[in-house]
Parts: C-alpha cells; structure tokens; sequence
C-alpha cells in the first residue's frame, strides 16, 4: 500500500511540474515577444536619434559657416580692398600660414 501511496505522490508531483513548466513557457514565449517589439521599438528610436544627430550636426556646421561668412564680411567692410580670397573656415593658421584643417 505505501508502494502505492508513494506512486500516487509521484504522479501528483510530476503533474505540479508540468504544470508549471508549462506555465513557465508560455511566460517565456511572452517575453520573447516582448523583446522583439522592444528591440523593434528601439532600432526605431535609434534612426530618430541619428536623424535628429544628423541635423543638428548639419544646422551647426552651416550655423558656423554663415558666422564666417558674416565675419568676413564685416572685416572687409572695415578693412576696404582686403584680399580675403584666401580665408575660409575650413582653414587654421599653422606657422604662420593659412592651411586646410584635416
């Protein structure tokens, strides 16, 4: 009879762990989904951020450059006949001279 009484337990035991293995995997089929869409979700917010990247980088090089431009043109408001031809902003003074920034 304990043989019997020890089978039963065994059976209910294994029973309980199916059950909560099963429980388990449908737990984690969910998150699996729910990875996806946040994966999915984050690729999109990572092409507005260099979008967003993009643009400012774009406004503020060309922010800089017009304040060049404007620079260059009060010096030679200032400064009548000033050859000015050779200036530019992507340009540094190395040595004394005017050279292309890398």
């Amino acid at each position: 009879m304990r043989l019997y009484a020890r089978t039963g337990n065994l059976h209910t035991e294994v029973d309980g762990l199916k059950k909560e293995l099963s429980s388990r995997d449908e737990e984690m089929a969910q998150q699996k989904v729910k990875l996806a869409r946040l994966n999915k979700e984050l690729a999109r917010k990572d092409e507005i951020f260099q979008q967003t990247k993009d643009e400012l980088t774009n406004n503020a090089t060309d922010s800089y450059a017009m304040g060049f431009e404007d620079a260059m043109a009060q010096v030679a408001c200032v400064h009548h006949g000033v050859d000015l031809s050779q200036t530019g902003f992507n340009k540094t003074i190395a040595d004394g001279q005017l050279v292309d920034t890398e």
